[in-house]
């Protein structure tokens, strides 16, 4: 009778020792997908204070249409802005594309401000992973 408790006591270790190494294996890989979300949406908030930082130029100059290639860090991380005026466009809108850089992560995103009633409106944004 007692060989049998032992077999019985191992068998439930094995499986709970089993259990114990899946749950281990599920915890990392959850972590690791938290880590990469966590990081895609730092940079996305990064490359969104861009479109925000060239807002506030276009706002005290109603005449400027065009920056140059600007990058700034912050927030540990850097952000990197231009707009220019696509032929395409109409003369009273301008293309800002910013790109925000966070652990290696690049997200850029584009937006379309229209100057309509004597100031700047956005239009429309677009993000992507780069």
């Amino acid at each position: 009778m007692g060989t049998s408790k032992v077999i019985l006591l191992s068998g439930i270790y094995l499986i709970l020792g089993f259990y114990t190494v899946s749950f281990t294996a599920a915890d990392e890989t959850n972590f690791s997908s938290a880590l990469t979300v966590a990081t895609e949406t730092q940079a996305e908030q990064l490359a969104k204070t861009g479109v925000s930082l060239a807002l506030q130029r276009f706002a005290n100059n109603l005449t400027m249409y065009t920056i140059g290639s600007t990058t700034v860090t912050t927030m540990g991380g850097t952000v990197s802005y231009s707009a220019s005026r696509p032929a395409s466009f109409p003369l009273t809108q301008t293309q800002v594309i910013a790109t925000g850089t966070y652990n290696g992560v690049q997200v850029q995103t584009t937006a379309v401000f229209h100057q309509y009633g004597g100031r700047w409106k956005l239009l429309r944004v677009m993000s992507q992973s780069v």
